[in-house]
């Protein structure tokens, strides 16, 4: 049961790692289970039955850069139902994504999510854009795969300027132990390029979990300290960027575990 409690840990690690304009951020939906540098259990979709997840972070310690997210994801029988709302930049800049997504399958899932995105500068008419992205997901005993494609299609834009940039990601999770993960993750771009990130996630207990790892493009080192609690999850976590500085960012989630039906003989 303790494993649900370590989910929070990608969401913070999310938050922590450098964002960039035109929504080249990572899928948000997926965050409980996307991200490179934590142990997340291999077997985390069978066992949820409903995700809330939400986090608030200050990139580089900058008040320009604030950065919301909310988020909720419902396993029903037939498929995976989810929507969630994400902000970030300031009055002078900013970027909000609202978003909703349908996931089908239970080792091998497939999906896409839908989404609307506005931006909005100072002294200009907020524009707004339609875009989708494309999921898949692989899970057994021994590995984790996912790969998503951002911004597979958009529409709204005028010019190609203003086109939402795509991203294609891949994420690979072994699992040596029961307790711990090594995470490797490529991403690329035409904003970016190619990046490469490698993590390490440890389970040390039912209540405390830590994680860490370096991003190669912008060598970037991220820590986090996982605290769980009754019903829900505080985490707190840090990033340090070698140019920009500090990204502080601090959770919460909250999940409900599938309930297991125990057949019972007379």
């Amino acid at each position: 049961m303790h494993r649900c409690y370590l989910l929070i840990f990608s969401l913070i690690l999310f938050l922590s790692t450098p964002s960039f304009p035109a929504f080249e951020a990572e899928n948000v939906l997926l965050l409980p289970v996307s991200k490179t540098y934590t142990f997340i259990p291999k077997d985390y979709f069978l066992e949820k039955k409903f995700i809330f997840s939400t986090a608030a972070s200050q990139l580089y310690s900058m008040p320009e850069c604030n950065q919301i997210y909310i988020g909720l994801l419902n396993m029903f029988p037939f498929a995976h139902l989810g929507a969630d709302i994400s902000f970030f930049g300031s009055e002078l800049y900013n970027e909000t994504e609202i978003g909703i997504s349908i996931l089908k399958g239970t080792k091998n899932l497939v999906g896409i999510r839908i989404k609307v995105m506005k931006l909005g500068i100072k002294g200009y008419e907020p524009r707004l854009y339609w875009s989708d992205d494309l999921l898949f997901i692989s899970q057994n005993e021994f590995f984790y795969f996912q790969s998503t494609y951002n911004n597979a299609l958009s529409y709204g834009y005028r010019y190609d300027e203003e086109k939402p940039v795509s991203s294609f990601s891949s994420l690979f999770r072994i699992y040596p132990s029961a307790w711990n993960s090594f995470n490797i993750k490529i991403t690329f771009s035409d904003f970016t390029g190619s990046n490469f990130e490698i993590g390490n996630g440890i389970n040390l207990s039912n209540i405390l979990s830590i994680g860490g790892g370096l991003d190669l493009g912008t060598r970037s080192i991220s820590s986090s300290l996982l605290l769980s609690l009754a019903t829900s999850d505080l985490t707190y976590s840090v990033s340090i960027h070698p140019e920009l500085g500090l990204t502080h960012t601090v959770g919460l989630i909250y999940s409900r575990v599938r309930e297991k039906r125990v057949s019972s003989k007379e």
